[in-house]
């Protein structure tokens, strides 16, 4: 693989390199396509033995689904019913599984001739570990995690396929992890630095971070949490959350309770804000952000994260999991995203004001690129973010739209920078290009604007292509 290093010396090389593996790359990325719609095919099977199997089951579960809590309350169930809908089941009904706290079970009916099959799909929401685990010991089909998977868990479920290739990892939606606090404390914003000393318990008091004098009262998630797990890696950066810290399985309870009380502090998944007030957070010298669509979209707000269903592969991938994944992908599945709170894949251009002169009278789409891990490879997410963006660029509408893009490095690059940022930005062109797109497109270097600080753990945020139109 070819690596990209931030810094001088062999960036023409690493650019003259990409420019001949790419397009093999991208022949395997469409011949995974290929294999999917394959296997769409064939799924569309899935219904035809539904009502053989109803003469002996009165509730004929389809697949199950366990793991994340801030993936499974809201928006699995959201996802799953109207899947169903659109395979043409009726009376579709999220329902409590009794006795068993964050567990719901997603029910619909399919009238076969004069046969009624009654259907059910099992969602368990206690963490995204659980997901993981679900999947090793087969009482899931899908994981569902508010984290990437971890290379122990890579390691385990090896005979799944491999789990960070695009037929096992399936990004659902982006979500921002938002630091919550009542709408009455007048704190506004923080740098990251601070929400570890409050979150460690090295700050205990409002005074010490420009609120009032009253001491701070601390909500997390638990261990089993994504969001928890998210939180630790991006904020605590091996600092332990403070025992004094009350602790919640769900999103919503934990919500509710910093609603009810001026002085708790806590983090949360975007849809679960509610009445609090989200903070305005900065990576060292960056500026503070505040979760919105756009920062969230872009992954710039510097708690941005995404949100995935892992799954087996080939052989091994249900039909009717096959189909539901696609439906997740679609514009129908992404309009449920949106629907559901969540920042959605789907494009569309912002009006946006720019420093760069430049960039004058252009509009930012709401993706950045980014790449795989000191690689010049594009992750799975930017993989079909590019496809996205060529569909967006090829409609009537967007034939004869120009397109900027701006390549930007980590500012402790050094005299390279420029060449790098913008053989990053080159490298989105040729993407587009092997996808047939022949807008004009201009490949440039952008101004040192940084969204993380360039030492700290989200360091890679700086490496990024922005992608303006007009």
């Amino acid at each position: 693989m070819v690596k990209f290093r931030d810094g001088n010396g062999s960036a023409f090389l690493c650019g003259v390199l990409y420019g001949v593996l790419f397009r093999v790359k991208w022949l395997l990325v469409a011949l995974f396509i290929c294999g999917q719609s394959a296997s769409l095919q064939a799924a569309a099977d899935w219904r035809s033995g539904l009502a053989q199997a109803a003469l002996t089951q009165p509730e004929i579960t389809l697949f199950r689904v366990a793991g994340s809590n801030t993936v499974g309350e809201k928006l699995a169930p959201a996802l799953i019913s109207a899947f169903l809908q659109q395979a043409g089941f009726t009376d579709v009904q999220v329902v409590a599984e009794a006795g068993r706290a964050h567990s719901r079970k997603v029910l619909a009916r399919l009238q076969q001739g004069e046969q009624s099959v009654v259907v059910a799909v099992p969602v368990a929401a206690h963490g995204s570990s659980t997901g993981f685990r679900a999947l090793l010991d087969g009482s899931a089909d899908l994981g569902a995690s508010s984290r990437p998977v971890k290379d122990t868990e890579v390691s385990q479920l090896a005979s799944l396929g491999a789990m960070r290739d695009l037929g096992n990892e399936h990004i659902v939606a982006i979500d921002g992890l938002a630091v919550i606090v009542h709408q009455d404390n007048p704190v506004s914003k923080l740098p990251l630095e601070s929400v570890r000393d409050i979150f460690s318990g090295k700050i205990t008091q409002w005074s010490a971070v420009g609120g009032r004098s009253a001491p701070i009262r601390l909500h997390a998630r638990d261990d089993n949490s994504g969001t928890y797990d998210t939180f630790k890696h991006l904020v605590l950066a091996g600092a332990a959350v403070s025992a004094k810290a009350r602790r919640y399985e769900s999103n919503d309870d934990l919500s509710a309770q910093v609603q009810a009380d001026v002085d708790a502090i806590g983090f949360v998944a975007l849809p679960s804000i509610g009445a609090a007030k989200a903070l305005a957070l900065s990576d060292g010298e960056a500026l503070a952000l505040a979760p919105s669509e756009m920062t969230v979209a872009t992954e710039d707000y510097p708690l941005s994260r995404r949100l995935y269903f892992y799954s087996a592969s080939g052989g091994a991938l249900k039909p009717v999991v096959a189909e539901f994944l696609a439906f997740v992908h679609s514009d129908a599945g992404q309009a449920v995203v949106a629907e559901s709170g969540y920042v959605a894949q789907a494009l569309y251009a912002l009006a946006m004001k720019s420093e760069d002169g430049r960039l004058a009278g252009m509009q930012r789409m709401n993706l950045n690129i980014r790449f795989q891990d000191g690689s010049s490879a594009l992750d799975n997410k930017s993989r079909l973010d590019v496809e996205r963006l060529a569909h967006f660029l090829a409609q009537p509408g967007h034939r004869d739209s120009r397109i900027t893009l701006v390549g930007f490095s980590n500012p402790l690059a050094g005299t390279g920078r420029a060449t790098l940022s913008r053989l990053r930005a080159q490298n989105v062109r040729w993407a587009l290009r092997s996808e047939g797109i022949r807008n004009p497109i201009s490949a440039l270097a952008g101004n040192a604007v940084s969204v993380s600080d360039p030492a700290s753990l989200n360091a890679d945020r700086n490496r990024r292509v922005e992608i303006w139109i007009q």
